[in-house]
């Protein structure tokens, strides 16, 4: 794990190279609500034998300083922050769900740094169902609540082995930043934003995934300016872990093509 200090904030994240000098591209992996870089473990082993990746932990979660934050655009300051001390001119920014959020918001604000986007079972307006947000609040309350159903926003195919690497890794992150990162989902809209974003785009989503569904990836290819629709089929909310080889293949062809 390495570290870099940015606002006084010690950030975390994983750094993978190819094994010899290559002319491939830079890119960086945002994580969802309440997880951290872990998730793209897997994945980034793949993709780090042609591309240079890295994946953050945002603040407060992982190995990461901090309490989080309400709103994509203040985790979007830490990717970009994050971006320049690697000494990257630019890089390819993917985030999933809240991270995909977090994505367009680098874009958006830090255009500079961008060089494309990979846009993983998110949307450009993040809504959330009342109920979630009434549960975790009263998580983070620490109240008593029930539990929910674990199988939510997987593919009904998935393992639940594979249930269960996700939920362990959500475990380790502070109920009171889970919170605020389904307020930062739900506050998150850039709908009207998108036709400013003119870099290559890939979304890319589970044809199963009821949290952010395909609609909401067609939205992004009928409204970026260069964009590209990718379904995964027998995934939901996680397919590079429901789906590993359709998904590194997705992403990978994606990049080889830019």
């Amino acid at each position: 794990m390495n570290h870099a200090e940015i606002e006084g904030v010690r950030i975390a994240y994983s750094r993978k190279r190819p094994p010899r000098r290559a002319s491939g591209k830079r890119v960086i992996y945002i994580h969802g609500t309440g997880c951290d870089g872990r998730v793209f473990e897997r994945h980034m082993e793949i993709v780090s034998s042609k591309h240079e990746v890295v994946a953050i932990d945002l603040p407060g979660h992982g190995g990461s300083e901090g309490t989080g934050f309400r709103g994509v655009a203040d985790y979007a300051y830490f990717v970009a922050s994050l971006i320049e001390a690697l000494g990257w001119e630019r890089s390819i920014v993917a985030g999933h769900s809240l991270g995909g959020g977090v994505a367009l918001a680098t874009a958006l604000y830090c255009s500079a740094l961008v060089e494309g986007l990979m846009l993983i079972d998110t949307g450009a307006r993040l809504r959330v169902d009342p109920s979630i947000l009434q549960h975790a609040h009263r998580l983070a309350a620490g109240e008593p609540v029930s539990t929910k159903n674990p199988r939510r926003g997987f593919a009904k195919g998935t393992p639940n082995a594979v249930i269960e690497t996700i939920d362990q890794i959500r475990e380790t992150c502070s109920p009171k930043v889970i919170y605020k990162d389904w307020v930062a989902d739900d506050s998150c809209d850039f709908m009207s934003r998108l036709p400013h974003i003119g870099v290559p785009a890939l979304a890319i989503c589970g044809d199963e995934d009821e949290f952010t569904p395909v609609k909401y990836h067609e939205y992004f290819r009928d409204r970026l300016p260069n964009c590209q629709l990718e379904i995964i089929k027998g995934a939901g909310h996680w397919p590079f872990i429901e789906q590993p080889e359709e998904f590194d293949h997705g992403i990978l062809n994606f990049l080889d093509n830019l």
